[in-house]
């Protein structure tokens, strides 16, 4: 729920401020104005120092946590975390730094330094090292002085011995500071002390919810500053005064901490030019979708809060798309697991985890409304049939066609089934259709009813999606009325353009001719209002508005995502039910568990990117402004059981 805010100014004695800002605080219900329009960006560096050990200690792994630690230790402890992990940093690169240089030398073997320089000074001669393109001597002999030692990585090596320096065309000398024994005994010691220092590291893990502790403690002193730097000096610094936002349900809570303290509050008038902040406060369900609105943008402060209204369709779509109840029983026990898992889980942790178990939730009972199970084909007298929304529909529009056989429709099926005529029941009409192919039944009739039934009930659900979305906001744009006058009018008209009935005629009973006639003259009448409306609010500008029907018209299509995913889906898995028959047993059980879990990833994938993207795009288009400043009062932060 959005609450509206209220302008405050608050004025007191300078004296009097550490401690009135002390209460805000723990009130927290005040958002205080800054004087100016500069913001700090960045946080103090104890506080970024805090961060980055949290960071750190994030990815070991988790030990039983100290209690009762002194946060005066937070600073040691945190130098502590950081130096260790500074110094394994640079040790990792020198190790990278020797492996480079192990690879580099490790073809001419394991030799002393000091016998290369002993055979130099007995023998008066210069040994050298070189590196050539590999052939580069295949069809020449090699130059006296020149042996050749191994080729490595496309490259030949060799070693020169000559009385004095000598270079080669083509060839590069190479420089040898330490040899192969020197170089693998320094990265050993160099690992060994890696290890130690990890090992060291992963002790301080016990620290974890302690260091929250210290970053929440620090928070609240920088956060606490910050709001006392919005404040003015009044009579040579004998007063301060300070303006704020508090939400309208939480204007009487002001008195409370304001009574002991020799302040003064009344509340101002909102001037034009000022940003106001957007207050949501949500609880349950309403907290979950919160927080998926949050993913997009924050409302203006005249939005209404979308958040139930994007959680519902969410997971609506998120179902749509899966498809398959036996998925959605997989998500489900996933989420009873989590559940278990982190059962000590608050804040945004267990919101993630509800909203996975209504997503997981709705894909079961929209599976199951949609008789989909793994891909697996259902006998059409199963008893799931008769709690299946799509085969009450299919049998709703074999009705339709028995009763209207002089429809194309039924024509054209009954060129194909002649036995059709002799159909008394939907379920007789439906069974007729019914072949026998390499084994297997397929049911014709009925798969294609389903098919389209499903593309409709995306569009039919597109169309009441943005139906919607014009209600909401009608008293801010009336010339949604002629728009939504169009939407019902083209689902009138279209099925009779395309001769196929929709639920409109087999559901609802409406007479395809004459609603057509009535979808006909809400198209046009529709897109005239909305754009009479226009002229009136924008003048001239307006007559763009006819331009809208583009607009409107591909928003509905996009709706078409559902099934196309949605169908897509139901393809792959019956496609890997159809493969794993004709392999061995211990192969194709393999084959189905990687494959439907490959499956199940991306519809996870799809239904998460288009389902919010059918909200944020097409739905928020015609009923979300955003580009609102969220609000954000001067609170005590609380810390959240690290898990």
């Amino acid at each position: 729920m959005r609450y509206d805010l209220r302008k405050f100014l608050f004025v007191g004695l300078r004296y009097e401020e550490g401690s009135f800002f002390k209460k805000a605080q723990q009130a927290g219900i005040i958002h205080f104005i800054k004087t100016d329009s500069h913001e700090d960006r960045e946080f103090p560096v104890d506080l970024q120092r805090v961060m980055t050990a949290i960071k750190i200690l994030r990815g070991l792994p988790p030990l039983e946590q100290e209690e009762n630690v002194d946060l005066t230790r937070a600073d040691d402890t945190v130098d502590q975390i950081l130096s260790l992990k500074e110094s394994i940093d640079k040790l990792s690169e020198e190790q990278r730094i020797l492996g480079l240089e192990i690879a580099r030398v490790s073809v001419f073997g394991n030799f002393s330094l000091d016998d290369i320089a002993f055979i130099e000074k007995e023998g008066k001669c210069h040994i050298q090292f070189f590196v050539a393109k590999q052939g580069m001597f295949h069809d020449a002999p090699l130059p006296a002085g020149l042996l050749y030692i191994d080729s490595e990585h496309n490259l030949d090596y060799y070693v020169a011995i000559n009385e004095a320096l000598k270079t080669y065309d083509n060839m590069i000398e190479m420089k040898i500071e330490h040899p192969l024994g020197a170089l693998q005994e320094k990265a050993h010691r160099v690992s060994q002390e890696i290890r130690l220092k990890e090992h060291r590291l992963m002790t301080f893990a016990i620290y974890n919810e302690f260091l929250h502790h210290a970053l929440a403690s620090k928070m609240n002193k920088y956060n606490l500053h910050q709001a006392q730097s919005c404040t003015k000096d009044i009579l040579d610094s004998g007063l301060f005064a300070v303006e704020g936002w508090v939400p309208e349900n939480k204007v009487d809570q002001i008195a409370d901490f304001v009574r002991e303290k020799r302040v003064h509050y009344e509340e101002i008038a909102i001037e034009p030019t000022d940003v106001v902040p957007t207050c949501l406060e949500n609880n349950g369900f309403g907290r979950v979708g919160e927080d998926l609105v949050h993913i997009y943008d924050t409302p203006s402060k005249t939005d209404k809060d979308p958040s139930l209204w994007v959680l519902w369709a969410f997971s609506l779509f998120f179902a749509f798309i899966i498809g398959d109840a036996g998925y959605g029983l997989l998500y489900l026990i996933l989420s009873l697991y989590l559940h278990h898992k982190f059962s000590g889980a608050k804040g945004v942790g267990k919101r993630v985890l509800k909203l996975f178990t209504i997503l997981c939730v709705s894909c079961v009972v929209w599976g199951v409304m949609t008789t989909s199970f793994f891909g697996i084909q259902i006998d059409i007298n199963s008893p799931l049939r008769k709690v299946s929304l799509v085969h009450w529909l299919a049998e709703k529009k074999a009705d339709y066609l028995m009763k209207h056989k002089d429809s194309s429709s039924y024509k054209e099926w009954a060129a194909k089934y002649p036995k059709l005529n002799e159909a008394k029941t939907p379920n007789e009409f439906i069974n007729i259709g019914v072949q026998e192919k390499e084994g297997e039944l397929d049911y014709d009739i009925l798969s294609r009813f389903s098919d389209n039934v499903m593309l409709e009930l995306a569009l039919f659900i597109g169309v009441v999606h943005i139906i919607l979305s014009f209600l909401r906001y009608i008293g801010r744009n009336p010339g949604g009325i002629g728009w939504i006058a169009f939407l019902i009018g083209a689902y009138l008209y279209f099925p009779y353009y395309l001769d196929t009935p929709s639920f409109l005629h087999f559901v609802g009973g409406v007479n395809m001719e004459k609603g057509s006639h009535v979808g006909l003259q809400l198209i046009f009448g529709g897109i005239a209002t909305a754009t009479i409306i226009a002229i009136f609010r924008h003048g001239l500008l307006g007559l763009t508005e006819v331009m809208a029907v583009i607009q409107v018209f591909a928003d509905i299509l996009s709706y078409l995502r559902l099934y196309a995913l949605g169908l897509a889906g139901g393809i792959v898995s019956g496609v890997i039910n159809e493969m794993s028959g004709s392999i061995p047993f211990i192969i194709a059980v393999f084959l189905i568990a990687s494959a439907h879990v490959v499956n199940m990833l991306l519809g996870v994938m799809s239904g998460i990117i288009h389902g919010l993207r059918l909200n944020f795009l097409e739905w928020y288009h015609y009923s979300f402004e955003g580009g609102g400043k969220p609000f954000q009062p001067l609170a005590l932060l609380e810390v959240e059981k690290a898990e």
